[in-house]
């Protein structure tokens, strides 16, 4: 099962905290999410530099897995970074619909990100959310370790098909080959899995909501009645029925759960996740 790399630039691409290792030049950066971020915190604001290295891109890119961005940069500010970060073309970015405006997320230096832990925490289900959806392993790699709570403490919110791997890289250093290596070998094992049976989402006739969700261990499941043609909410259990008598799914008579009302043909008991 072919997986994705979700590579950050601050910390990965770009190394901070520490003299630049060898390779890497300094390149001025033009950000609207930068100049925003640092008109808040520094007087006067301070200008963006990455330090960059090309073979880095170049070794990320040399993955079998499919490469893409978690930044808040906009494309066309990287653009002009493409030589510099060893790539002929943009990868896809995921989309950032919360933290998209907040550019550094430097949990262990407060001074200059006083919110970061609270706004990894959205981006953690920011990326579940995107990884939930698209079926395959994700490797999300990032500076710090940070992520790696996060990740566990959305994963059962946020329940994804493929694993997701929370990947921490030393910021001093960036990514390294020890990391690209490292990443490879769980690339292989991943590429060992097998694909997942698709299940293409199907509207309840009643409410037109998708019903098709996914839930603990990547399972995903149609919560729309193939026979009915209806999903759970819409008739079980009834919501003015107090008693323990179940209301019919749909056009059909369907047992519930006790525990967690759930319809045992819809959709399953959940008692357990």
């Amino acid at each position: 099962m072919r997986s994705y790399i979700a590579v950050e630039i601050d910390g990965v691409l770009a190394p901070y905290g520490g003299p630049v290792p060898a390779g890497h030049t300094w390149h001025e950066v033009e950000s609207a999410a930068w100049r925003e971020w640092a008109a808040g915190c520094f007087r006067p604001p301070r200008r963006l530099r990455l330090a960059l290295d090309p073979a880095v891109g170049r070794m990320l890119a040399g993955l079998s897995a499919d490469l893409v961005l978690v930044s808040s940069y906009a494309p066309g500010e990287l653009e002009p970074l493409l030589p510099a970060l060893g790539w002929d073309t943009l990868p896809p970015m995921v989309p950032l619909r919360e933290t998209h405006r907040d550019h550094y997320l430097r949990v262990d230096d407060p001074g200059i990100c006083p919110y970061a832990k609270h706004t990894l925490h959205w981006r953690a289900g920011e990326i579940s959310v995107w990884a939930q959806t698209h079926d395959r392993p994700v490797a999300w790699v990032r500076a710090g370790d940070h992520h790696v709570r996060e990740v566990a403490s959305t994963a059962m919110v946020y329940p994804t098909v493929g694993p997701l791997l929370p990947y921490a890289v030393d910021p001093a250093a960036g990514l390294t080959a020890d990391d690209v290596a490292a990443l490879r070998e769980w690339v292989r094992e991943m590429d060992a899995l097998p694909t997942p049976a698709p299940v293409v989402p199907r509207r309840c006739r009643d409410c037109g909501d998708r019903g098709t969700v996914v839930v603990s261990g990547g399972r995903r499941v149609d919560r729309v009645h193939e026979e009915c043609g209806s999903c759970c909410e819409c008739y079980c259990p009834s919501p003015t029925d107090d008693s323990d008598r179940f209301q019919p799914c749909g056009d059909l008579m369907r047992q519930q759960c006790p525990e967690c009302s759930c319809c045992l043909v819809c959709v399953g008991c959940h008692c357990e996740e």
